[in-house]
């Protein structure tokens, strides 16, 4: 493949990781504004949420290279995304004063809710494709139906 259409399709996997992360995190900061009494978010946190998306975005691509990790398995893989993640959030906390900085519990309670998330992703992502699939089967038997037998070749 060429240097340009290689580039494009970097550019494409990130901007599209990305956008999903962009939505994930716009929707718990919505959730936790709501608990925490607000009703808007403010603009320099969508510009770090849109900074840590295209990070992530970024990081992923990596970490799923196969042009860099050629021997890593899948777990080693989530580990290095997940730490590597976990260290841009923490660069960022500090940077952004989300919280105390040398507040040991801010920290630990910071970890514990990026622990759930991260555990918690893998699940809803598989019940997402697995609704996607569920729909796909759907239209491929419909697809069966009408062609009739020329379709199972």
């Amino acid at each position: 493949m060429d240097p340009t259409g290689e580039f494009i399709q970097i550019v494409a996997a990130i901007k599209l990781t990305a956008a999903f992360a962009f939505a994930g995190q716009m929707g718990l900061v919505t959730v936790a504004s709501m608990f925490l009494g607000r009703d808007s978010i403010p603009i320099g946190y969508v510009w770090q949420m849109i900074a840590l998306a295209l990070i992530y975005g970024s990081l992923q691509l990596i970490a799923f290279s196969e042009n860099l990790f050629k021997q890593m398995k899948t777990l080693g893989r989530m580990a290095f995304l997940g730490i590597s993640m976990l260290a841009a959030l923490a660069l960022f906390a500090v940077a952004f004063q989300w919280f105390p900085a040398q507040n040991l519990r801010c920290w630990l309670i910071f970890i514990g809710l990026y622990a759930a998330v991260a555990m918690i992703a893998p699940f809803a992502f598989r019940f997402v494709f697995w609704l996607g699939g569920m729909r796909y089967d759907e239209m491929l038997t419909a697809y069966k139906s009408r062609h009739g037998n020329s379709a199972k070749e």
